[in-house]
């Protein structure tokens, strides 16, 4: 089955060139290890207050509400306004305050409690979908809460990581993020989950950025189609003097003595 064979080879040089990618982030960025944000209901309302919004917001929203509101069940049964109010610096805050009281009542509802540590104890597909039941919760989110809350062989894909791996031609240009994630999964080494993420976030934030990227100072330059044609493109640092352009007409350049004299009468 000689197709077959083509696309396993290609698959095992893709890995390589990912492992050998993540080696590169390493000595730019240094050793990442996994410490945990939170127990999983915190990450998980800290991470649905940072949709469609900044992560600072997110979090000065977060801790807003818990000193106001210290346990998820006076959250929870809490007049909404006031939820409402604590978070309204993360925006859509009327939004926000309905379905975080819906996921509180829910959890409730399925595990007696208001924990979600439970998750540590499933398999990650099953954790991963448990969470995707909730409204308002997506791939992304929930990705984010079982790798921050238990170190899960996960992979959250932002835009910005979406854009480092689409320059360095690791999956398709039109692949979202659970494609992305999906194909990544397997070249990523055991336990490595929370270092890859970081570090090509990290990266995405620093060098790889949307406009103005810093290929020059990227030690993935070699090994990325993106910013070798960027760097070829790029103009030399010692400005180039140019030629001067002769006059478009003779008289160009001229004294007009006739003028001058006129002016001196």
């Amino acid at each position: 089955m000689p197709g077959r064979t083509v696309r396993l080879k290609t698959q095992l040089d893709k890995r390589t060139h990912f492992r050998r990618i993540l080696r590169g982030l390493r000595r730019m960025y240094g050793a990442v290890a996994w410490k945990r944000h939170g127990c999983g209901l915190d990450v998980l309302v800290e991470a649905m207050l940072a949709q469609n919004t900044s992560m600072i917001n997110a979090t000065r929203g977060f801790r807003r509400l818990r000193r106001a509101l210290p346990t998820w069940n006076k959250v929870l049964h809490a007049p909404v306004q006031d939820v409402q109010r604590q978070i309204a610096v993360c925006g859509l805050a009327r939004m926000r305050a309905r379905r975080l009281q819906a996921l509180l009542a829910k959890v409730r509802a399925d595990q007696g409690k208001l924990d979600l540590d439970m998750l540590a104890e499933m398999e990650v597909d099953a954790a991963y979908d448990y969470l995707l039941s909730f409204h308002g919760i997506g791939p992304r989110t929930a990705a984010f809460t079982l790798l921050f809350a238990f170190n899960s062989a996960v992979l959250p894909i932002d835009n910005g990581i979406l854009r480092v791996v689409r320059r360095l031609r690791l999956v398709r240009r039109p692949a979202r993020e659970r494609e992305v994630e999906r194909t990544l999964l397997p070249w990523i080494p055991r336990g490595g989950h929370y270092t890859a993420h970081v570090l090509l976030f990290r990266h995405a934030k620093e060098r790889c950025r949307p406009k103005n990227p810093k290929c020059d100072e990227c030690r993935l330059a070699e090994v990325c189609p993106f910013g070798q044609r960027r760097l070829k493109h790029q103009p030399s640092a010692e400005p180039v003097e140019r030629p001067k352009r002769p006059a478009r007409f003779i008289s160009d350049g001229l004294k007009k003595v006739g003028s001058e004299a006129e002016a001196r009468d």
